[in-house]
């Protein structure tokens, strides 16, 4: 790492190399491994309170852990420019996230006050890094300027619920919480001018995904190791591997990532975002009700508590993929999927009357047959679905480029009216050069709007990139990745 690289500023990356894929930095996978301990103390939670109270507690518990995660993913795959303030704001997020995982323990009980100064510091040190990233990168100065208002907002009534006491201490956490989820939901318009990176967040989405099914992995191991060395608890521990290989087979394999990529995007881009927390609420869930059904592998049957965790965490996961799937404007073998599921939900009533070694081989057998159909099903679809599968990402006004030269060294407009801009656009069907949408008069947008002109080109010395208006995306600018035509 050069000692330039560490007094770089934050950019917007997300319009930098739109031909090739972006992959998880080193810092973005150290991040991870602190979500690591959060997630297992969440878990062990679960696993101490099987009751329906239990399930909730942890629901709530894990909205608020992978929240966090989402928020710091979202601004690196933007922002990250890894230069020393970014690092180590990075690393004192992961402080902060630590003493969040240390006191998930007894978050809803006597350790609330330190839960939420934990939350809280965890969500000041990303509003921080939005109001940098604010002030340094112009182009995204509205979408700054939404979050840290937004999160702002969350973090004030975090704080403000150390000093009330319950239950009006959690009505203020679940407020806080609403504002924080609700901002990018209500910030569409300025996520279109400021997208997110389509390739590497589903990326980031798989590795927590892994993260979790690490979890599960581990819940296996930690069963395994607390019951009697038997031969059905052996057996039930193995299929518990099993049911974890198979959710890795569905989810990386017949996930849609390439649903942030269609038109319409954005939609179906908050389907895929917010359809995850089920997808590994339900993985982790299930990891637990494995657990739990190897240590109960010596009883008649399992009981409510394990049965409903382990069919409905693997229910809600099929679910949510299931939801993806549909946002990605797709139908096919939903319907296999909802079948799979009321499987699985119909064995936890079953389970209380049959031994656990059958109720969990009845649950990998419906899931095993449902990677067999997905694979075969998939690969007799493939060419049906080949042209509608294809992500929509190309513009249909490139024929309208033109090699023009800018008909300014400026914004002719403010120049005329004696005033200044922030940054540059250049129109690339006439040349005309006018202000961003973050300046004052916003004449490139003006000019687009007079003159149906449909794609501009950043007009600043250390940007390369195009946005279509129409079509709401970013374009590579390098010569070649668009073919001017002459005219």
């Amino acid at each position: 790492m050069q000692a330039t690289n560490l007094l770089k500023r934050p950019r917007l990356r997300t319009v930098e190399n739109l031909t090739e894929e972006r992959h998880a930095s080193w810092l973005e996978l150290f991040f991870d491994l602190v979500f690591v301990v959060a997630v297992a103390q969440v878990a062990h939670n679960l696993s101490e309170d099987l009751t329906a109270q239990g399930l909730l507690r942890y629901g709530a518990l894990f909205a608020l852990v992978w929240w966090a995660w989402v928020g710091y993913s979202f601004y690196s795959d933007r922002f990250e420019s890894n230069d020393a303030t970014y690092r180590v704001l990075m690393f004192a997020g992961m402080l902060a996230v630590t003493a969040l995982a240390v006191n998930v323990h007894d978050a809803l009980g006597s350790g609330a006050r330190a839960f939420a100064l934990s939350y809280t510091a965890v969500r000041v040190v990303l509003v921080v890094l939005y109001l940098r990233a604010r002030k340094r990168v112009p182009v995204a100065r509205d979408l700054c300027t939404r979050y840290s208002i937004g999160f702002g907002v969350g973090v004030a009534l975090w704080l403000l619920s150390v000093f009330v006491p319950a239950p009006y201490r959690f009505m203020l956490w679940a407020a806080g919480f609403a504002v924080e989820l609700l901002t990018p939901l209500f910030s569409a318009s300025v996520i279109r001018r400021t997208p997110y990176d389509a390739t590497h967040i589903p990326e980031r989405f798989g590795l927590f995904t892994i993260i979790v099914l690490g979890e599960a992995v581990l819940a296996v191991a930690t069963g395994i190791t607390d019951a009697k060395w038997q031969l059905a608890s052996s057996l039930v521990a193995a299929a518990g591997f099993a049911i974890a290989a198979c959710l890795w087979w569905i989810y990386f394999d017949f996930v849609e990532g390439y649903a942030l990529l269609r038109r319409g995007w954005l939609a179906a881009g908050q389907v895929y975002v917010y359809g995850h927390l089920p997808v590994v609420l339900g993985v982790t869930a299930a990891g637990v009700g494995v657990k739990q059904a190897i240590l109960e592998s010596g009883n008649t049957a399992l009981t409510g508590g394990a049965r409903w965790t382990l069919c409905g965490g693997l229910a809600l996961f099929l679910l949510s993929i299931s939801a993806i799937r549909i946002a990605a404007r797709r139908t096919h073998l939903i319907r296999a999927r909802m079948v799979t599921a009321g499987v699985i939900l119909f064995s936890a009533f079953v389970g209380a009357y049959v031994a656990p070694l059958l109720l969990i081989c009845v649950v990998l057998g419906a899931l095993a047959a449902e990677v067999g159909l997905e694979v075969f099903g998939e690969a007799r679809a493939a060419g049906a679905e080949a042209k509608q599968d294809e992500p929509e990402t190309q513009c249909a006004h490139l024929d309208q480029i033109r090699r023009v030269a800018p008909d300014n060294a400026g914004c002719g407009e403010c120049l005329a009216l004696g005033d200044t801009w922030v940054e540059l656009r250049m129109c690339r069907s006439c040349g005309h050069v006018g202000c961003c949408d973050n300046s004052k008069y916003k004449h490139a947008t003006m000019h687009f709007q007079a003159t149906d002109h449909p794609i501009i080109k950043s007009f600043e010395a250390n940007e390369d990139w195009s946005w279509c208006y129409v079509d709401q995306i970013y374009l590579p600018t390098a010569e070649g990745s668009l073919t001017a035509q002459t005219g």
